[in-house]
């Protein structure tokens, strides 16, 4: 497609690379944290607490939406709040991301951002830029990105097609692919969370497991706790013990937070230090309680 957008490589030079976000140097625009989402119906504590344990792990996660202004940049700009505090954001620079990153920082301690993977704006990653970050993925690099798909599948589709053509092996380096909707109903415009899918490797194919998933945007987020556990062992390595205890864990005090009016980022960082602060092993009042729903549909299990 036709480039609207021109600007000179000393331009996209001076783009900081250690904070920039969004639009030309502007941040993400949102004060939105994960509690507030909680809050406000986006989804729910239990989800959330296990998509607060996946990114402690740092894991590599893609935030998907068909629809432009379902919430994709607020929900990932609320998740890397929960990044380990060493971690160092690198914000890639679309299509001027000349990757000298590679050599400067170290893939143990850095997390890259993208905030679309899209050919609509020069800030946006696209093309080469996109088929080398998953290469950079499949060697122990982590990735957090936004990307106009609905689900897993389309995602799969969109990086494996015509232009971007990434290799199968690269795309086994994705471990979550939430799923935003946006609707407008008597209640107003509603963005909500309808899907969270883990990626599983079988053989050659890449497969997917739901470990959350909303049938309409009114509906209650239906989820499978056994699927968060099975997603936690397996895909980060915690023992199922410690993962249950630190999910309960987690659960309850996402609802504290809400109960007690944690509103706004900074709020939110700051409680959420105060906790870091204390030791995370400490016990939890409770083992954790399965769900009534055990597992995911037979049909995603294959």
């Amino acid at each position: 497609m036709e480039r609207r957008w021109r600007f000179s490589e000393e331009d996209a030079a001076h783009f900081p690379s250690t904070d920039w976000w969004g639009r030309f140097g502007v941040g993400s625009g949102s004060d939105l944290s994960l509690v507030d989402l909680v809050r406000l119906g986006s989804l729910d504590a239990a989800t959330a607490a296990f998509l607060w344990m996946a990114l402690e792990q740092r894991a590599t996660v893609l935030v998907a939406a068909r629809e432009h202004g379902a919430g994709k940049t607020t929900l990932l700009s609320a998740l890397v709040e929960l990044l380990p505090p060493e971690t160092k954001r690198y914000y890639l620079r679309g299509w001027y991301e000349r990757f000298d990153f590679v050599t400067t920082h170290d893939p143990g301690t850095t997390y890259l951002l993208v905030n679309e993977i899209s050919d609509h704006l020069p800030i946006y990653l696209w093309g080469r830029g996109v088929r080398r970050v998953f290469a950079l993925l499949a060697e122990g690099w982590r990735l957090g990105a936004t990307v106009h798909a609905q689900g897993a599948e389309e995602v799969f589709s969109l990086l494996q097609g015509f232009p971007l053509e990434v290799p199968t092996e690269h795309l086994r380096a994705i471990d979550v692919v939430v799923t935003l909707g946006m609707g407008i109903t008597n209640e107003g415009l509603l963005r909500r969370v309808v899907c969270v899918e883990a990626v599983r490797v079988r053989g050659a194919e890449l497969a997917t497991h739901v470990l959350a998933r909303r049938e309409t945007l009114r509906s209650s987020l239906a989820v499978y706790p056994a699927a968060f556990l099975a997603t936690l062992t397996e895909r980060f390595g915690l023992s199922l013990e410690e993962a249950s205890r630190q999910l309960a864990w987690r659960q309850r005090q996402l609802a504290r937070w809400v109960t007690q009016g944690i509103r706004g980022l900074a709020a939110f960082r700051a409680v959420l230090a105060e906790l870091r602060a204390r030791k995370l092993t400490e016990e939890v009042d409770g083992a954790y309680e399965e769900s009534r729903i055990e597992g995911t549909p037979e049909a995603n299990q294959g």
